[in-house]
């Protein structure tokens, strides 16, 4: 049984929600709580295994709750937001201070909410910063590489805040990003980046050119792929209904190392599900280079595991060694 606190200041919004789990089998609602310290003091007592956390409450916000929560009692936190560019920027904001996930309120169902109840139980959090090793490193034969390229979905925010701020500026390498995420929150969460970065973070754009020591993030709702040499192509989703998930890891995965072979670095991190696998299997025949993240420090272990499970990775590495291991192989020296 799946215990949930549900923190939200609005009855509606409550009602809804419990409403909603009490269909369920396999989940409970243990508690209720109307602002983020009351929250806080229920999860103390009540232990939840998930919370769903309001953002905008008085006096005390669900950021600070989440920051708090982290500290003291670190316990899955899906965070409840609006589709707004306010309520995205928000929602990145508790997402690299820990929170699971998010779910739009405006367009929230009973099977969704449900959906990512079960899978924040098993997500991993308070990721302990220390862990250092490295498996089975192997030195690539040719670099720097010159185009990068990340597939990652769930737990991607905060895993991006500490590798993208961590990046060289002396890369000789482009790196394109395929976050799982709706078109109102890659903008908020490039700009975010790009204030904590000593490298340029931006929302990718369609026919934009490669520049050395840059970040794109493919804009949400959108395929990207990289057709020609250091240049961006962006789709509409419609335009691959094959794919699930969008932007496709599958997708990006394949086209950059048709398109760079040797030259090029995958790399898989977490995520649910296993988009990316198919794409990474044609890098590896194209000769390209394959990092996946270790299942120690993924949030949810879905996309690097069906990489491993495979044996199609070069290299397993811990979170905060993604952005070494970049430096290292992107650099001249």
């Amino acid at each position: 049984m799946i215990k949930v606190l549900i923190v939200d200041d609005s009855s509606l919004m409550r009602v809804k929600m419990r409403s909603f789990l009490e269909t369920t089998q396999d989940i409970k609602v243990i508690g209720i709580a109307k602002n983020g310290l009351d929250a806080l003091e229920k999860v103390h007592v009540l232990k939840p295994d998930v919370i769903t956390m309001d953002i905008n409450m008085p006096g005390f916000s669900g950021i600070q709750a989440v920051e708090l929560i982290m500290r003291e009692c670190p316990t899955p936190v899906i965070m409840v937001s609006s589709l707004t560019y306010d309520g995205a920027k928000e929602t990145i904001e508790a997402l690299e201070k820990g929170a699971v996930d998010y779910i739009h309120k405006d367009t929230m169902t009973d099977n969704a909410l449900v959906e990512k109840i079960r899978m924040a139980k098993d997500a991993v959090i308070n990721i302990a910063p220390t862990q250092k090793e490295h498996k089975s490193v192997l030195i690539p034969p040719q670099s720097p590489f010159r185009v990068v390229a990340i597939g990652i979905s769930t737990g991607g925010p905060r895993a991006l805040a500490n590798i993208i701020p961590q990046i060289s500026p002396d890369i000789r390498s482009s790196i394109v990003i395929g976050q799982h995420m709706p078109p109102t929150f890659t903008k908020p969460l490039a700009e975010r980046l790009n204030r904590e970065s000593k490298i340029k973070v931006k929302e990718a754009e369609a026919g934009e050119l490669l520049m050395p020591g840059c970040v794109y993030i493919c804009p949400g709702g959108m395929h990207m792929k990289l057709e020609r040499k250091d240049v961006i192509t962006l789709y509409p989703k419609e335009n691959f209904r094959e794919y699930h998930y969008c932007p496709s890891a599958d997708l990006l995965m394949s086209s950059v190392s048709l398109t760079y072979g040797k030259n090029a670095l995958c790399i898989i991190m977490t995520g649910m599900g296993a988009d990316g696998m198919e794409g990474i299997k044609v890098a590896r025949e194209q000769g390209s280079y394959v990092l996946a993240q270790s299942e120690e420090t993924s949030t949810i272990y879905g996309m690097p595991k069906a990489i491993i499970s495979n044996n199609l990775q070069d290299e397993i590495v811990h979170l905060n060694q993604v952005a070494e291991r970049i430096n290292h192989l992107c650099s001249e020296g």
